[in-house]
C-alpha cells in the first residue's frame, strides 16, 4: 500500500508556477514535478479547501492549477476536520491568521494521512511549525500525521 500525502496548496502553486529563474524557487517547482511524477510511490490526495484556494486568483493560472489537480482523490472538509482546526488555534500550534493551514492539517489528520507535503514555510513546513503541529497532534490522539517538503518525499527512496 502507497503512503497516502495530502497536497497542501502551495505545492500546486509552484508546481504550475512559471519557470523561476531564482534558484531556490525553481528547486522548489521542480521538486513539485517530482513528486507529481512519484504517483507509482504514493496516494496524491487534496482536498475541498485546496480545490477552493486553486480556484482564486487569476483564471488562467487557476484553470492551469485545477487541470493539475484532476484525476487525484478529493477530501471533503468534515466536521471533526474542524474541531482539529480549532484545537491547533486554541493550542496556538498555528495563529488564528492562518485558520486554513490548521484546516489543512486538520482534514489531513482526520483522514489519516501519512504526510502532508507543504511549501507554507511561514506555518506548516518549518522546523518550528512541525514541532508545535505533530506535538499538538499527537496530543490529540493524530501521531502518524507527519510534515514533509515535497523535496524530503522524493529525496531517494527511503519511505
Amino acid at each position: 500500500m502507497k503512503p497516502r500525502v495530502y497536497v497542501e496548496t502551495s505545492v500546486v502553486s509552484y508546481l504550475t508556477a512559471r519557470p523561476s529563474r531564482d534558484l531556490a524557487l525553481a528547486s522548489r517547482q521542480q521538486s513539485s514535478l517530482q513528486l507529481w511524477e512519484a504517483q507509482d510511490r504514493y496516494e496524491l490526495i487534496v482536498s475541498d479547501l485546496v480545490y477552493a484556494e486553486a480556484s482564486a486568483g487569476d483564471d488562467r493560472a487557476a484553470e492551469i492549477r485545477l487541470a493539475w489537480l484532476s484525476g487525484l482523490q478529493v477530501l471533503a472538509v468534515e466536521p471533526e476536520a474542524t474541531e482539529v482546526a480549532d484545537a491547533l488555534i486554541a493550542a496556538k500550534a498555528l495563529p488564528e491568521s492562518a485558520y486554513a493551514d490548521a484546516l489543512h492539517i486538520g482534514i489531513a489528520a482526520t483522514n489519516q494521512m501519512a504526510v502532508i507535503a507543504s511549501w507554507n514555510f511561514r506555518h506548516i513546513a518549518s522546523v518550528w511549525a512541525r514541532a508545535r503541529i505533530e506535538a499538538a497532534l499527537q496530543g490529540m490522539g493524530y501521531s502518524s500525521c507527519r510534515i514533509a517538503t515535497p523535496d524530503e518525499l522524493t529525496e531517494g527512496d527511503s519511505q
